[in-house]
């Protein structure tokens, strides 16, 4: 049983399935020009939000699943078989993502800001606006950078917790049990 060999697989195939999703967003909103800012916005934060964690979900419960099948596993076992491919997955598009935005993509990085910026101000939700006016007001401004390294790790740390819990919840449920 070579857990490793499974988890590294499924992790690259969770990074490749993740740029393949952003990429392809991002080539039509480069190329088709129907897609407006607020829309390459509201796109990437529903992909992010709902599709991802789904598609991350399934692949670490189908790692562990598939041990499972063959063995009982214990609580740590089935914890690190999904935990490690969400981790590797995400590490490497959310590092992929990070460079692309920071080097060939910046005027996609400026169109997300807008796109965010348009969107708050467009809906304006009043208590949001007067407790981050500040913050809601330097979004207009396209000099700052929104993926830089403190970024990059703080989203991480996010997304690390959510992988935490996941596979903590398919841990519980897949420990000593052969399926």
């Amino acid at each position: 049983m070579n857990t490793n060999k499974s988890s590294i697989r499924f992790g690259l195939i969770l990074a490749f399935l993740t740029i393949a999703i952003f990429l392809t967003l991002y080539f039509l909103f480069s190329t088709q020009g129907t897609i407006s800012e607020v829309q390459y916005f509201n796109y990437s934060a529903l992909i992010n939000c709902f599709l991802l964690p789904a598609i991350y979900a399934i692949g670490g419960f189908y790692n562990s699943y598939s041990f499972a099948k063959i063995q009982p596993l214990s609580f740590g076992q089935a914890w690190k078989l999904t935990f490690l491919p969400m981790f590797i997955g995400g590490l490497i598009s959310l590092g992929f993502i990070f460079i692309f935005f920071n080097t060939t993509g910046a005027w996609a990085e400026d169109s997300l800001q807008r796109g965010w910026y348009e969107l708050m101000t467009a809906n304006p939700n009043p208590d949001f606006m007067e407790k981050n006016g500040e913050f809601v007001e330097n979004m207009n401004d396209l000099s700052i950078n929104m993926f830089t390294t403190k970024v990059f790790f703080l989203s991480f740390s996010a997304i690390i917790f959510f992988y935490f819990l996941i596979s903590s919840i398919f841990a519980v449920f897949l420990k000593n049990r052969r399926v």
